[in-house]
């Protein structure tokens, strides 16, 4: 839906509108089962350990904010891409939800991990249902005047990205399984596990604003190169911050052995004794604290945390050159930029 003019967008207003949303859409009116609906709140940051209502805080809103700052740049009033915005959340909450039961990660945002508190069988149900939910809110795009042709096109690309991240959860578990993988094989799974969201945000919301179809792959692939290199940054940041984004502990991808950049780079790097001592690490069953100081001095040593933040700045490029070729513009563009290099900075 195109606007006269590309403003700059009030993303905070906004986001407070997303976050409303969702609160209703989580929170119906009948609220029953009650603990149904507050174990899905608690998913987002809306219910403390005990199930009661709390504002703990989730998520950064990264995918919200990209949709809605796309669909300014492409010319269209933000506002009516609320819910779109407001979906994208939720499909990333509901990947959370059952990313941590897949792998039996114990915290999510320095809180336990909803499986932990209710149980695996509550948590997996929670998470069916924060999915379609998702897909509930998304459809409600027809009730703010955005074409029904539009809205059965954002549906599907909504269920294709769906599956994409599952094609990238499932190259994410069975890595597990092998002694090693290549950089490629990484980053095929990157793409679909983080990048096809964040590519998806972007499209959903160009597509809202009315940007022409022929743009709108340009809209994705900015969104998943920001994808791309958020997730090599939060790679590099679980091995050498004292925590990682995802309010993890430090160092949990090496006590957990999971195929991230820095241990993938590694096998590929590592020669001698040296890559001897990594395979038998990373074959074991658990990870000892002195051998994970050891693989991340290895890491170090190799240089790869240098070498991983030069990957970091090539999607960064590569993303402001898919933007380029985007019809965005005005200050909502200006935004992206500021967001994409803020982001991966």
């Amino acid at each position: 839906m195109k606007t006269e003019m590309r403003a700059a967008v009030d993303i905070g207003a906004l986001l407070r509108l997303v976050r409303e949303e969702m609160r209703c859409a989580l929170s119906p009116e009948d609220g029953e089962p009650a603990e149904f609906y507050a174990a899905m709140q608690y998913a987002v940051g809306w219910a403390d350990e005990q199930l009661r209502p709390a504002d703990i805080g989730g998520g950064k809103l990264f995918r919200p904010r990209l949709c809605l700052l796309s669909c300014a740049a492409a010319g269209g009033d933000s506002s009516i891409a609320v819910p779109a915005a407001a979906a994208t959340e939720l499909l990333h909450s509901f990947t959370l939800v059952h990313d941590d039961i897949q792998d039996g990660s114990l915290q999510r945002h320095h809180r336990p991990a909803m499986w932990r508190l209710i149980g695996m069988p509550l948590a997996l149900n929670a998470g069916d249902a924060i999915y379609a939910t998702s897909h509930v809110v998304l459809a409600s795009l027809a009730r703010r005047g955005v074409e029904h042709a539009l809205v059965l096109q954002a549906l599907e690309q909504f269920d294709l990205c769906a599956r994409r991240l599952c094609e990238g959860q499932h190259l994410d578990i069975s890595y597990e399984r092998r002694e090693s993988v290549s950089y490629a094989e990484y980053q095929a799974m990157i793409e679909r596990k983080t990048g096809a969201l964040m590519g998806f945000a972007c499209y959903l919301g160009a597509l809202v604003g009315g940007a022409d179809q022929s743009v709108l792959e340009q809209y994705r692939r900015f969104g998943e190169h920001i994808g791309a290199g958020y997730q090599i940054h939060d790679d590099l940041a679980s091995v050498w911050h004292e925590a990682s984004s995802t309010g993890k502990r430090p160092m949990e991808d090496i006590y957990s052995r999971k195929k991230s950049y820095p241990a993938v780079r590694a096998f590929e790097s590592a020669t001698g004794d040296a890559a001897a001592r990594l395979r038998e690490i990373y074959a074991g069953t658990s990870v000892c604290d002195e051998d994970a100081l050891w693989v991340r001095e290895l890491m170090t040593e190799l240089g790869l945390r240098e070498e991983g933040r030069a990957r970091v700045r090539q999607c960064m490029g590569a993303a402001l050159d898919a933007l380029s070729a985007s019809d965005a513009s005005g200050p909502a563009e200006a935004q992206l930029r500021e967001f994409a290099e803020a982001l991966l900075s």
